[in-house]
């Protein structure tokens, strides 16, 4: 091969934006782009000569060797330094090709639907299995126990709140998923605040936990109101969720300086609850990742309320922080930002 055909194939494969990597039928090394040397982890100073250099996992390795010997191209997935990539290898005259894709995000994201699913559908049997006990119970009882009605009658409108409460979860974060930012109104979030708090008064006497407010008369703010509503409410019941008979939530909205002299909005939950570990911090936003499994399940907690609050705070514009101390309690503090208050 001469020197100019030498640097043609040079230029050729640094070319190609995908990973690229061309050997001879020999197996010298003829041209490997940057991209190839990134998603192969091949360091830029590191002398590469044939393909054993470069394809040092065993089944690209392979790959390339059956190529060569049936002529026939092949497409394979492989986990090479941490990450997913899909390997095209085909003849090219007497020489072999090898074309890399980074599919790391991609299977990620797939892994992450999958187990969507998955969890998705147990959450729901749960309540579903429960409803279809106690519905065959009723039928039962009704005739031969009528004094039991009522209390098979309640606990059928608790896995029915169970499961309504789940459906409207999953729609709650698949809007906050598949759509761009919110609409933007006029709010008054002080008033918004106490009018969601009320509404989970009565949640809070039940867990037996007292339940406060902290907020200006007015705090106008410029944002979507949904959005608003359902990170203060999953807050709030989250809270209450997690807490203990005789604990406290308090709800304080504030009006704070910023470091650049312009007025910033923080709205801070704050329960007395069982606190968070620090291993369990970073994986709390996570969807159906629950911290304490056995306490979910006699609560019916969905597990999707502080996924659902990390998606719509992304949509307002604003960031989230949480503090805990395992034993003491919990502190979630959202900040909103400046140039959306009124």
């Amino acid at each position: 091969m001469t020197a100019r055909h030498r640097s043609r194939r040079r230029e050729l494969v640094e070319s190609i934006a995908q990973g690229a990597v061309l050997l001879s039928d020999e197996d010298q090394l003829l041209a490997i782009n940057d991209a190839a040397r990134e998603l192969l982890a091949i360091p830029v100073e590191a002398r590469v000569r044939s393909g054993a250099d470069v394809l040092i996992h065993p089944e690209l390795a392979g790959a390339v060797a059956d190529v060569r010997d049936t002529g026939e191209p092949m497409t394979l997935e492989i986990d090479h330094a941490e990450a997913r990539l899909r390997v095209n290898v085909s003849m090219l005259r007497d020489e072999v090709l090898v074309l890399i894709i980074d599919r790391t995000e991609e299977h990620r994201v797939e892994q992450l639907r999958r187990d969507f699913v998955v969890n998705a559908s147990h959450e729901l049997k749960t309540p579903v299995t429960g409803i279809q006990a106690l519905t065959e119970a009723l039928a039962v009882v009704a005739q031969q126990q009528p004094e039991r009605v009522p209390e098979l009658v309640a606990r059928l409108g608790d896995e029915a709140a169970r499961l309504a409460e789940l459906v409207h979860d999953l729609l709650d974060l698949r809007r906050l998923e598949e759509r761009g930012p919110s609409d933007r109104e006029r709010v008054d979030l002080a008033e918004l605040v106490r009018r969601v708090v009320a509404a989970q008064v009565d949640r809070a006497d039940e867990s037996v936990v007292e339940l406060s407010v902290e907020a200006p008369v007015e705090v106008p703010f410029v944002g979507g109101r949904g959005d608003l509503e359902v990170v203060v409410r999953n807050l709030v019941r989250n809270a209450i969720t997690y807490n203990r008979p005789g604990g406290t939530v308090v709800v304080a909205l504030r009006v704070v300086p910023h470091v650049q002299g312009e007025p910033q909005i923080e709205l801070v939950v704050t329960d007395s609850g069982m606190g968070i570990a620090p291993a369990e911090l970073p994986r709390i936003f996570e969807r159906f990742y629950r911290v304490d499994p056995a306490r979910s399940r006699h609560t019916g907690g969905t597990g999707l309320g502080l996924a659902i609050v990390r998606h719509a705070v992304e949509q307002i514009g604003g960031s989230i922080e949480v503090a805990s101390r395992l034993g003491e309690g919990t502190s979630f503090t959202v900040r909103l930002p400046a140039e959306r208050s009124a």
